[in-house]
């Protein structure tokens, strides 16, 4: 081997040395797991006061109708549903604080903008749009995957 070969591979290997790396290559997937884990256990418990302010109206609906109907009486009836619209106030209350609470995911911001259509909660349509763009800006930061996953094909089903 003559001595050009090797200071030519050795300026190759120096060259790949101070050439940037991919982005893909520096990403921490481990790191950015832990990071959104971290969101998983607030996001959980927001939505377990969220369905269960949900349940409560439904519960109260359900009163309602079964006394006006099953036990014919009025005034009753009319108290399931006064009880039924203070929980209503409550699950607004509650989906609000939820769309407050960080996204782990991207499912949890897709809940946020559904959720958010709803125009009686008492969080305006202004606080929402900057909470999701946080929460797209947050999982946008913190991939969990070095390459984007692939779109799956007819034939690639398993």
């Amino acid at each position: 081997m003559s001595a050009g070969v090797k200071t030519k591979a050795l300026a190759a290997f120096v060259q790949q040395c101070l050439d940037p790396l991919p982005d893909a290559v520096l990403i921490d997937t481990h790191h950015n797991q832990l990071m959104r884990q971290a969101r998983r256990l607030p996001w959980r418990k927001a939505d377990a006061v969220t369905s269960l302010a949900r349940a409560e109206t439904a519960y109260w609906q359900e009163k309602s109708i079964h006394a006006m109907y099953v036990l014919e009486d009025e005034d009753r009836s009319s108290a399931y549903s006064d009880k039924r619209m203070i929980s209503v106030d409550r699950s607004r209350q509650a989906v609000a604080d939820q769309i407050r609470v960080p996204a782990p995911d991207l499912l949890a911001v897709q809940w946020k903008r559904e959720a958010a259509k709803d125009r009686y909660l008492p969080i305006s349509a202004d606080e929402v749009a900057k909470l999701i763009a946080a929460d797209e800006a947050f999982l946008a930061a913190h991939p969990i995957t070095k390459q984007p996953r692939r779109k799956r094909g007819l034939g690639d089903h398993h």
